[in-house]
């Protein structure tokens, strides 16, 4: 009979983040893979990278405003054609 604790538990190795020459191994490292890779385009790793920066600052507080206070004086010009 087999008991739960003789369960035999293989460890695995650290992940190693290798990208083949040329490839982005920041991209292979975040993603598995990057633009690169065979049935890749560069859409969908700036696609991929926009999504995760965009998820790590969405838990983030917005201690900045997203406007201005009031506009600069080229903004001011431009705009009233002087």
């Amino acid at each position: 009979m087999c008991d739960a604790t003789d369960e035999l538990t293989i460890e695995k190795p650290p992940k190693v983040h290798v990208a083949p020459p040329g490839h982005s191994r920041a991209g292979h490292r975040v993603h598995g893979w990057c633009s690169r890779c065979p049935g890749r385009e560069l859409w969908e790793e700036l696609l991929a990278w926009r999504t995760r920066d965009n998820e790590l600052h969405d838990d983030a507080d917005a201690k900045a405003p997203d406007r201005v206070a009031h506009p600069s004086r080229e903004g001011q010009e431009t705009a009233h054609g002087r």
